[in-house]
């Protein structure tokens, strides 16, 4: 039984295949989120059930078996929707009555709050970004079911503490100012320049997976496979953080304009009555 899109060496068919895997995790995250849902009553949010989709067409057939073993531009795109797209909907997703009890559990807290600083976030997101762009690590990981699941994994996990600092707050502290914000979120677009530029500009393949993998479309090669990869990580991967730093900034602009600015301190001296 293929319960999970792996590397199998097998010619590439646009037959559709199951992996029951993938719908059992998308739908026990579902049940997580519908218990708590009904638990705080309230409503279901399109957010939640958008970031699910994207983790269904990150993993399940054809995305997730093409990028598994087939095509390294199409596991890029995986990577783009389980680190970048889903955690930010999912967080939006989640009822804020969810997060504050998991915010004081004994068993959860703690990691949260660790999860909500910066530099741990960062460091994280990063790990994962780049254990997970080895060569030797991808081959390796790839070759398995189980392996292939700890990749796909180890990208939402690293996805979700990326964006927790930017999207929540613990109870009793100020949520992280927008201008750090916007200075965070511009800092994690830089490290993912390193692995983009060795995809785009080795002169060989890198990956044994995608170099002897059964060619999907017989024009493209192997090194041009792994370019597109490259660009796809920087040019694509980058739109959903820089629409998240668009947002923030016209939020803060948009406040700022509507608050009054501050009295200067001679009309406030005028208006004290003598």
């Amino acid at each position: 039984m293929t319960w999970w899109c792996s590397a199998t060496g097998e010619l590439w068919k646009w037959s559709w295949r199951a992996y029951p895997g993938v719908w059992l995790m998308v739908g026990l995250l579902f049940f997580w989120y519908w218990r708590n849902v009904r638990r705080t009553g309230t409503a279901v949010s399109p957010w939640f059930i958008a970031g699910l989709l994207c983790i269904w067409a990150a993993l399940d057939w054809p995305i997730g078996a093409l990028g598994a073993g087939y095509l390294a531009a199409v596991h890029t795109i995986s990577y783009i929707l389980l680190a970048l797209v889903a955690p930010p909907c999912l967080i939006l997703g989640i009822p804020d009555a969810v997060q504050q009890a998991g915010w004081t559990s004994p068993r959860w807290g703690g990691l949260l709050r660790l999860a909500n600083r910066p530099w741990f976030a960062l460091t994280a997101f990063n790990i994962a970004l780049f254990l997970t762009h080895i060569p030797q690590v991808v081959d390796t990981l790839m070759a398995s079911q189980l392996g292939a699941f700890a990749v796909d994994a180890a990208w939402l996990v690293g996805g979700l503490a990326l964006w927790w600092p930017v999207m929540a707050a613990p109870p009793g502290v100020p949520p992280m100012r927008r201008p750090m914000k916007m200075a965070y979120l511009f800092a994690s677009t830089l490290p993912p320049i390193i692995p983009s530029a060795f995809l785009t500009f080795a002169e060989y393949p890198m990956y044994a997976t995608y170099e002897l993998a059964p060619r999907v479309f017989p024009i493209m090669t192997a090194q041009q496979d792994q370019q597109v990869a490259g660009l796809l990580m920087k040019l694509v991967g980058d739109l959903p953080v820089w629409f998240a730093f668009g947002v923030i900034f016209f939020r803060w602009a948009r406040d700022s304009q509507a608050s009054p600015p501050p009295a200067h301190p001679e009309s406030l001296k005028a208006r004290v009555p003598a």
